[in-house]
Order: C-alpha cells, then structure tokens, then sequence
C-alpha cells in the first residue's frame, strides 16, 4: 500500500508540475496578448503565483494536520483544475480588461491550490522510516525534475501545432488525471489517533509560519532552505536572458539616415525578423539546458539521494550541496570564451542540478525529523511557503542586477549567498545534526526542537 502510495504522490506532484511547466514558458506571451507591454507586470503574472503560493503553504499543511492529507490534495486539486479552465476562458476576452484580470485571478487561484506540495511532503513524512526519509523526499524532488523537464516541452508543442489558446487546456488534462488518482487510488496517511494526539492539531491559523521560523533549530534551517532556493530562482528566470545576451545578441538598425525612409522601413523589418530567430533560438537553446538540468535532478533525487543519505547523512550532503551549487552558479556567470561555446552553461548547469538534487531532500528530512509528528504538515508547509517566497523574489534581485549593473551579477551574488548556506551549516552542525538512532516521528513534547506550550501560540 505504502510503496503504491508513493507512486501516486510522485504522480500528483509531478501532474501538478508539468502543468505548471506547461504554462511558464507562455505566460509572457499571454500578457503580450492582452496588451500588457511592460516586462514587470509580464514578471508579476509569474511571481503573482509564488507569492500565493507562500501565503497558503502553511494553511493548507496544517489544514492537512487537521483534516487528513487526502481531502487537502483533492480540494487544491479541484482548484488547480478551475484555475486553468479560467485562463483559457480569458482567450474569449481578448483586447480587453477582462481578459488581464482572468490571467492574474487564475495565476492567483494555482499559486493558492498548488501549495498542495506541503500535503505531499506531509504524507510522505507520515509513510516513511528515518532512514528512508530523505529517499521518500526525494521522490518529490523527482516529480518536480520530471514536471520541469517535460512541461515546457508540451507547451511549446502544443502552442506551435494547435495554437497557444489550448495550452491551459491541455493543463487542465493533466490535472484532471491528477484529480483522478487520488480520489480513486490513494489512502489517507493520517490515522484516527494521529489526529486527535495533540490538541494543537485542530487550530487552524496563520500564525503557523511565524511559529516555525522562530523554533530554534527548524527556524533557521527554513531560513537557510529560503536563501539557497532564493539564489536558485534567479537563475532560473535570468538564463535564457544570459544565453540571449552571449550567444544570440538581439541586431540592431544600421541603416543611415540618407537611405531614406523606405530604406529604414526595410531595415526595421529585417531587424524585427532577424529578433524573432535570436529569440528562438536562444529559447530552444535554454530550453535544452533545462532539460539537461531536469534529468540530472531526477537522477539524483529519484535514484542516488537514498544511497548518498545512508553513507554520508542529511547533514553532509546539505553542507556540500550549496558549494556544488553556487561552483555551477560560477561557472555560468563567468564571461570566459570557452573553445565550444556551451561549455560553461551545460558544466554549470549540471552542477546546479547536482547541488539542488542533494540539498533540497536532505533539508527537507532535517527538517521533518526535528519536528513532532503531530506538526509534519505545518513544519513541512512553512518550509514550502518559504520556499515559494524565494522563487517570489529571487527573479526580482535579479533582474535588478541583470538590468542595471551587469548579466553576470545575479549569478555571483547567488554564489556568495549559496556559500554562506554552507558555512551557516557547517557553523551549527553539532545543532543541527541528529542524534544517533532518532525517532522519525515524535511527539511535539519530544521533539528535540520543542518549544514550550505558552510560547507556541
């Protein structure tokens, strides 16, 4: 039952993920579409989603807590499937304020929905042993390698073949197979005595995020997994730019003012066609990175991360997976004329794979494993809230950077902030390491970061 548990969950967030790899690479254009002209509000569409994502994060984890796992995931499921039925709906609306508002509502209601991920990692908190927590983590991190190798792809196929109006419907496909699964084939995780153990299960707040972030060890472990994803998020919003701005400068005019109008008329054509090729092929060239980047994920998280674990323990390979990290972030930045000119982008990229494929699972089961087991869905849904608010504001930092001081800037800074992850790990690693033989699922009494009742709110 467990291991066909884990098949389904690998399946709703990798579902949940193509859907949303689906959409990102069209988002722009939708905005384009609809008259939106200028690049930050193109951005918002996609930080709008993020930033829900951060606020309901922790209500749905700990509404899980409340609830069960299960009514959770087929309620945000039903949302999610709302969510692009309403963005394909705004194609009839073109032209006009309608439209625009249907874009940003249902970038809204996905980001509210698809903080269903802190569900996922709760269920699989519940089903796994210590020793195979990080493993079970890392099928999550699989699913996602998977949804972002896959998704973009789909997209950009159905846009070309059938037109960029049935993308979200092809979306709402795979989240009605996701819808499908858990109601026909997944158990629910929590069991009657679970929910009623602690009495603090049933309150439903806000106050969830600021309760973990100030928890003296799962605090500033969610800190440190914010700051290693928000270093992460600019990258992944600034590649294709960096690529374009390298390999495929965009032409300018060079007609002078004596050839006479006609002349720069034609000139301003051939300009337009010569952008749209660069911005195709710099599309397609980031686009096979990503797919690069997408199967070595998966092949960490969803084959080594088990065995790495084992060896070496979370701790480490946290410890090393931000120096791996930001070594990729380097070797990307770098403006050095390498003899094939994709060198330094696919080295880069692989290594950012390698580092993110060990560091996120790892994390993740740090973190649980200091929590109690009757806090898993809040813990683990403030940490994907977290999460969320670091791919909010990462591709903001650095676009500021790229735009006004240099392309290679947000990498370097991403860099240097990966180290200090590093260092802040190796620093408190005697906190936060585990204990020789650790429960994985103790109460919220024995948690070995728990805090007294009165404090906890």
């Amino acid at each position: 039952m467990r291991r066909s548990s884990l098949l389904t969950i690998f399946l709703i967030v990798f579902i949940d993920l193509v859907g949303f790899g689906i959409v990102l690479p069209n988002l722009q254009l939708y905005g384009q579409q609809y008259g939106i002209d200028n690049y930050f509000f193109l951005v918002l569409i996609g930080a709008t989603y993020s930033f829900f994502q951060f606020i309901f994060a922790p209500v749905l984890g700990r509404w899980s807590d409340q609830i069960g796992r299960r009514p959770v995931l087929l309620i945000s499921q039903c949302g999610t499937l709302i969510g692009f039925l309403m963005l394909f709906s705004a194609n009839f609306f073109r032209g006009s304020e309608l439209g625009i508002i249907l874009i940003f509502a249902s970038r809204i209601l996905n980001g509210i929905t698809g903080a269903n991920i802190s569900t996922a990692n709760a269920y699989i908190a519940d089903i796994t042993t210590p020793e195979n927590r990080a493993k079970g983590m890392g099928v999550i991190g699989a699913a996602f390698g998977l949804g972002f190798l896959l998704g973009p792809g789909i997209g950009g196929t159905v846009s070309y073949f059938f037109g960029l109006q049935y993308v979200p419907l092809v979306a709402a496909a795979f989240s009605i197979t996701a819808l499908s699964m858990t109601w026909f084939t997944l158990a629910e995780s929590r069991t009657p005595s679970a929910k009623t153990n602690d009495a603090a299960v049933r309150r439903f707040s806000f106050r969830g995020l600021p309760r973990a972030l100030a928890r003296p060890i799962i605090g500033p472990l969610i800190l440190l997994f914010f700051v290693n994803g928000f270093a992460f998020a600019g990258m992944e919003q600034t590649l294709s730019l960096l690529i374009q701005n390298r390999i495929y400068p965009i032409p300018t005019m060079t007609a002078s003012s004596s050839e006479g109008a006609f002349a720069i008329g034609n000139s301003i054509g051939s300009i337009a066609n010569q952008r749209r090729a660069q911005d195709n092929r710099a599309s397609f060239a980031s686009g096979f990175l990503f797919v690069a980047i997408g199967f070595m994920v998966v092949l960490v998280q969803g084959g080594m991360i088990g065995r790495l674990t084992r060896r070496y323990g979370e701790l480490k390979l946290a410890l090393t997976g931000p120096i791996i990290t930001a070594a990729g972030l380097v070797f990307i930045g770098l403006p050095f004329h390498w003899p094939w000119v994709w060198t330094g982008f696919l080295l880069g990229g692989l290594l950012l794979a390698i580092g993110n494929g060990i560091f996120n699972p790892s994390m993740q089961s740090l973190i649980s494993r200091h929590a109690g087991v009757n806090e898993q869905g809040e813990i683990l849904g403030a940490n994907q809230g977290m999460a969320s608010l670091a791919r909010a504001t990462g591709p903001l930092m650095a676009g500021i950077l790229f735009e006004y001081v240099f392309p290679a800037m947000p990498y370097y800074i991403s860099a240097l902030l990966c180290v200090l992850v590093a260092v802040a790990l190796m620093l408190r690693q005697g906190q936060f390491s585990l204990p020789v033989g650790s429960p994985a699922k103790v109460s919220v009494a024995e948690s070995p970061d728990a805090v007294p009742t009165s404090q906890s709110g």
